[in-house]
């Protein structure tokens, strides 16, 4: 399996549905509701290849549909070095 984890020094709270994270100790926060704390749920439960199939599953849309969209969500939650 190989997923994605939150590096040490990237704090998080979720708090009803919303996700905050942020590198540390400078940010910025990063707010993430719906769709997007979803796919961050996902991306940090799971192998990273399934996670467009995963979140197709809770939002009842096919995987097709939001492959691209998820996988470049993910790229840039990386790239901000949220996510490794």
């Amino acid at each position: 399996m190989s997923g994605l984890r939150r590096p040490n020094d990237v704090g998080t709270l979720e708090l009803d549905g919303v996700v905050y994270a942020a590198p540390l100790p400078s940010g910025p926060i990063v707010v993430l509701e719906g769709v997007a704390a979803l796919i961050w749920d996902e991306a940090c439960a799971g192998d990273r290849a399934t996670i467009t199939e995963r979140v197709a599953e809770a939002t009842d849309v096919a995987p097709e549909a939001i492959r691209a969209d998820v996988e470049v969500f993910v790229a840039d939650l990386v790239a901000r070095g949220l996510l490794e």
